[in-house]
């Protein structure tokens, strides 16, 4: 399998790198294309398509929060991605997840004229359970098929307890993209927040340099969750099965490696080099 697609966010919120040398690099390590994280926000389109152009890559795909979608799909159907999907949102009970797919078909019939499918990619809260159903499927079950897809996070599911195989076979044909994120253990589903109260976002002290000042308690649990991202092939998740599977239901899936952390004390760079390397190798 070599069309390996990377989404930048996986280098870090304290990489380096330059959203341009991003670019650069992903291509040097052998991937195939970029997902973005709103990355070339406030840069001319022109650069974005110099840089994909000299590191030989293409942009497949992008997270966009839902209320910067439609300021961003007429730059992104420049670059030439096709799929755009909410990185993660609200909605704790099924009538919160049926409110919350209107708004992704809203967002579908915008997006269909720029060549664009519009999507939600999943976290564990996702597959919280309520009148017999996750909320994920409430939110499945009632999109357009026609605009709107979704794309698996096979970390964050099998960390909820999910078997991400028997999940894309159950929404057959919907499933537009794969995150090749390996994951080491069950956690469950974390505990859902309702799209309707305010949403509380820890606040930081930050040092001279700007950057944030994490509390320990906060550091731990950030440590624990990293540990669940081991070395892609390594963990619980079975990729030929979940390949074989996304490719059966649908054409031109898009597969993305995703990193939240660094392991056996490597540097990120290292380790994005080993998860296409093995993907390339097995899949």
């Amino acid at each position: 399998m070599n069309n390996i697609n990377l989404q930048l966010y996986s280098f870090g919120w304290d990489s380096p790198y330059s959203p341009l040398e991003k670019i650069k690099v992903t291509g040097e390590m052998g991937y195939a294309g970029v997902e973005f994280a709103r990355e070339y926000a406030g840069l001319p389109v022109e650069d974005v398509q110099k840089a994909l152009k000299e590191a030989g890559i293409k942009a497949v795909s992008a997270h966009v929060a839902m209320d910067l979608m439609e300021e961003d799909i007429p730059y992104l159907a420049k670059l030439g991605v096709h799929y755009v999907a909410c990185p993660g949102s609200p909605f704790c009970n099924a009538e919160e997840a049926k409110e919350y797919a209107e708004d992704l078909n809203e967002l579908g019939k915008f997006a269909k004229p720029y060549g664009i499918t519009i999507g939600y990619h999943n976290h564990t809260q996702e597959f919280t359970e309520d009148q017999g159903k996750y909320l994920y499927d409430w939110v499945v079950e009632n999109t357009d098929p026609e605009t709107v897809a979704f794309e698996i996070d096979c970390g964050w599911a099998s960390a909820a307890g999910i078997d991400p195989v028997a999940y894309i076979k159950k929404h057959a044909g919907r499933i537009a993209a794969i995150h090749v994120k390996e994951n080491g253990a069950v956690i469950g589903p974390d505990k859902p927040q309702s799209r309707h109260a305010v949403q509380e976002h820890p606040k930081f002290e930050l040092d001279e340099n700007g950057k944030p000042i994490f509390p320990p308690e906060f550091l731990k649990m950030m440590e624990e969750r990293d540990k669940l991202n081991v070395p892609t092939g390594t963990g619980i998740v079975d990729w030929k099965a979940v390949k074989a599977a996304a490719d059966a239901q649908r054409d031109n899936v898009i597969y993305v490696v995703e990193r939240e952390a660094n392991y056996g004390g490597k540097d990120r760079v290292s380790c994005l080099k080993e998860d296409i390397a093995w993907i390339k190798a097995n899949l």
